[in-house]
């Protein structure tokens, strides 16, 4: 392809119309392979036009222009997510930290029971939380929060398939199944995640409560429940002896 030399060849290019002697895929690769000729021949942009959205022709320059705005508003908007997913991020992990905190201090199994409830309501927005050990670690009845689940109970029953694959479930819950772990909620649980304690060792599990049918998901992360169970589980086998 002949080079263009100056701003004559340019309009000349303009006013003339011939037939191309190459296909517009040589064209193309032509282009590509020497990104800088429209560079060399500035006033040759002058002339090329595209098509706008709306019909009307504008210069190649615009139609950049027009491109780089266009992409540059998308980078901004995925910064701007990215921004309030780190700083959603920072205020989880500060309230993971008092959680730890105020496990780590709680003198007795009664205190842990309270201590994740508050944390739970105050900190991350749920209705009520719900604490299931397994027999023998726990047989006992005067803890509020914490109750133990016998293979027998109404509770190891309306779970059985959670029991035996020890799985995270998220997701809405059924009325009566709600009523079995959150007897006491002044609202009505309609969604809930449930959670085990210590998958290998059984030693129970979690259950966190939300009146918003939407809160929790089946396919949502599990991250933090993760974590949740973990620092509960340490907290417990500690005053567990």
């Amino acid at each position: 392809m002949a080079e263009l030399t100056s701003d004559t060849d340019a309009a000349v290019v303009a006013d003339e119309t011939p037939a191309l002697a190459f296909g517009e895929a040589q064209v193309l690769a032509y282009l590509k392979a020497d990104p800088l000729l429209l560079t060399r021949h500035p006033a040759l942009l002058e002339h090329l036009e595209v098509a706008h959205a709306a019909g009307s022709a504008v210069s190649l320059i615009e139609r950049q222009v027009e491109l780089l705005r266009g992409k540059n508003q998308r980078l901004e908007a995925r910064l701007e997510k990215l921004i309030d997913s780190a700083r959603a991020n920072e205020t989880r992990a500060d309230k993971m930290l008092k959680l730890s905190l105020a496990l780590i201090r709680a003198p007795s199994l009664a205190a842990i029971a309270a201590a994740l409830r508050s944390a739970m309501r105050d900190d991350f927005g749920l209705d009520d939380v719900f604490i299931g050990l397994h027999p023998p670690l726990f047989k006992r009845h005067d803890i509020d929060g914490i109750v133990p689940v016998d293979p027998a109970s109404a509770i190891a029953k309306a779970w059985d398939n959670f029991l035996r694959t020890r799985l995270i479930e998220c997701g809405p819950i059924d009325p009566d199944k709600a009523r079995l772990l959150f007897p006491k909620c002044d609202v009505t649980i309609a969604s809930a995640a449930v959670v085990p304690l210590e998958r290998d060792k059984h030693l129970g599990f979690i259950a966190l409560g939300s009146a918003d049918g939407e809160r929790f998901q089946p396919r949502q992360g599990k991250l933090f429940l993760e974590m949740t169970a973990e620092l509960v589980s340490a907290a417990i086998r500690t005053r567990l002896g």
